[in-house]
């Protein structure tokens, strides 16, 4: 033997539950043409029953080699694929800056944006292609559809797993994006910015040529296009979009420890050539009547609106240079999860490759109230306290506020809601290790002791108020917390109730470990005061 090589092979890409950090994008992304899959990738999807098997929803060109001795080329469609960098991505799929591209790339830009940002890992499900000028009505319905499928959704059937219906077998996701939603629900056609229409009022002749000058600085076509920008009527369709979303995210179990994060649309507006030149006072006005307008059907601790759309160092291959703010705040999130702890606000992350704001809003709507909230009344309300604002500051541009869009003071703050996420998520992962142990007072213990220990550290890392810990938290796990039928049902039930930093306000979370081996939480909404 004349020596010994070792071919170094690199390893899958590992689920880790605990994780608070990844991302999971669905939507429109163009495939490279005859990229193949990493044997990384390739053997992920193959352990996680995407290729061979009986959910198989790739196959191998050849029937008769064996699936170990396969790759798999693109496109690829409907199956998560984890990347963990953007050059990955890029390897994979069209970045938007193509020769077939039409400025609409939105979940390109939305991916590079989270890597920019910081993000460290994501799940990319692409469903089509990008819209183009010649998708219909029908067309843009038809790829919405495939956004949002979950009619075959079941937790326990991944053949019924579909776009947003992923996350079932994505147990590591905390954020989802689904960046290309305001392009599929707008219906007014993009039109050239600060361009109006107008009609001859003499005969064509001839003129003298002009000068010559230099060519100017040449910029991709569809930068002189406008963004996607609604109707009153598309705004309602954009909202049951995303209400299809939240209600998806509270149907229990894992996925309630996810938060959909996506971005406010822009509005039309009546003036053609005033909304391409973005003045903020009407576009502000558009804005605030658009919130009033949804009111309820927005309003949901699992959601998180960015606004206004962005100028990033990658924004020119979109149109209008604009890019929806959802993916660079996803990034942020994540990067304040990983330095700062995720139940901290995401508004001390400083952004990356951001430089412009279409439109900036005024300061009247970028400063937070002096006086107490009052929900329920109408009473208006600045942007800054029902969306994640980014704006400018002395110091440079930022995220102004990281909200969710909860109409209350409880689960408005977009870390209480990450705070629970984190505590259901913990609580779940000891519900699957201790199931099928018998229910009474040594598990009921050991309930009480694991969860006392997770909120100590909790309140050692600031995440609750408290002088000690009898005055941050309190748990409860015994017969006072459970009745008769949850008994002879083998339910077991646990009651946190905790102080979160800087809230007025208890918070209470009910645990229940179900007989059936599942484990699934519910956090009181509104919480209760005490």
């Amino acid at each position: 033997m004349s020596g010994i090589v070792f071919d170094s092979e690199p390893t899958p890409a590992q689920v880790d539950p605990a994780r608070a950090d990844v991302a999971c994008f669905v939507g429109l992304v163009r495939c490279i043409p005859d990229a193949v899959l990493s044997p990384a990738l390739t053997d992920w999807l193959k352990q996680q029953g995407w290729f061979g098997g009986p959910c198989a929803r790739l196959s191998a060109p050849d029937p008769l080699l064996p699936i170990a001795d396969v790759t798999i080329q693109m496109p690829v469609a409907d199956v998560p694929i984890p990347i963990e960098s953007y050059s990955t991505f890029t390897a994979l799929f069209d970045s938007g800056d193509s020769a077939v591209s039409f400025g609409t790339d939105y979940l390109a830009a939305a991916v590079r944006s989270f890597f920019a940002q910081g993000g460290k890992r994501c799940y990319v499900v692409r469903m089509d292609d990008p819209v183009t000028p010649s998708d219909t009505p029908q067309t843009k319905s038809g790829k919405l559809e495939k956004l949002l499928s979950t009619s075959a959704y079941a937790a326990d059937d991944q053949r019924g797993w579909h776009g947003t219906g992923h996350l079932a077998g994505l147990p590591d996701v905390s954020f989802l994006a689904m960046p290309d939603l305001p392009i599929l629900t707008a219906t007014v056609p993009a039109r050239a910015v600060g361009q109006v229409p107008i009609a001859p009022t003499e005969p064509a002749r001839f003129v003298e040529c002009a000068k010559h000058q230099d060519p100017p600085v040449t910029l991709p076509i569809q930068y002189g296009f406008a963004a996607p920008r609604l109707t009153p009527d598309d705004y309602k369709s954009w909202a049951q979009a995303a209400q299809t979303v939240i209600r998806f995210l509270s149907t229990g179990g894992s996925l309630r420890e996810m938060l959909f994060v996506a971005a406010l649309p822009l509005p039309q507006d009546t003036s053609v050539a005033a909304a391409f030149e973005a003045p903020t006072n009407s576009l502000t006005q558009d804005i605030r009547d658009v919130i009033a307008g949804l009111g309820a059907d927005i309003s949901s601790a699992f959601l998180q609106l960015a606004y206004p759309w962005l100028k990033t160092t990658g924004s020119h291959v979109l149109l209008e240079g604009l890019e929806p703010p959802d993916g660079a705040l996803t990034g942020i999130l994540a990067r304040n999860a990983l330095t700062r702890g995720t139940f901290a606000s995401a508004t001390k992350v400083v952004p990356s490759e951001i430089f412009d704001l279409s439109p900036v809003l005024p300061a009247r709507e970028t400063t937070v109230s002096t006086t107490p909230l009052k929900w329920g009344d109408n009473s208006p309300k600045p942007l800054i306290e029902r969306l994640s604002l980014f704006g400018f500051t002395p110091s440079g541009l930022a995220l102004l506020s990281d909200v969710t869009t909860y109409a209350g003071e409880t689960y408005r703050p977009g870390r209480i809601h990450r705070l629970v996420a984190v505590i259901l998520r913990a609580s779940r992962r000891l519900g699957e290790e201790v199931v099928f142990q018998t229910n009474g007072p040594l598990l009921w213990a050991r309930i009480q002791t694991f969860l006392r220990q997770l909120m100590t550290r909790l309140w050692q890392l600031n995440a609750l108020d408290g002088a000690a810990v009898s005055d941050a938290f309190s748990v409860r796990c015994d017969r006072s917390t459970m009745t008769q039928n949850d008994l002879d049902n083998g339910r077991v039930v646990a009651v946190v109730s905790f102080n979160a930093a800087s809230t007025i306000e208890f918070i209470r979370v009910t645990l229940a470990l179900q007989a059936g081996g599942t484990s699934a939480q519910d956090a009181a909404a509104p919480a209760e005061a005490s």
